[in-house]
């Protein structure tokens, strides 16, 4: 999925750059965090992504939940239909 919301402060081509210059470029997160308008925590985020799945890890992904505990039962969704 390479769809960001309308208000994603990064793309995934912005965040290879935040990777590049952390990792490759060596400077300092805070700085980087200042250039694009995200904290710390956010360049930290795409960092640990990338280190784990590489340039897949900074796709974005959806936002969907993985499980819907109030869900209404299969059984019921059948008899509805």
């Amino acid at each position: 999925m390479n769809n960001p919301h309308k208000n994603a402060r990064t793309t995934p081509h912005i965040r290879a750059l935040i990777v590049d210059r952390a990792l490759r470029k060596r400077q300092p997160v805070r700085d980087i965090a200042s250039t694009f308008g995200i904290s710390t925590h956010t360049v930290y985020k795409w960092i640990a992504r990338y280190r784990e799945a590489g340039e897949a890890g900074l796709e974005s992904a959806s936002s969907r939940p993985h499980a819907s505990p109030r869900q209404m039962p299969k059984q019921w969704v059948e008899l509805i239909q």
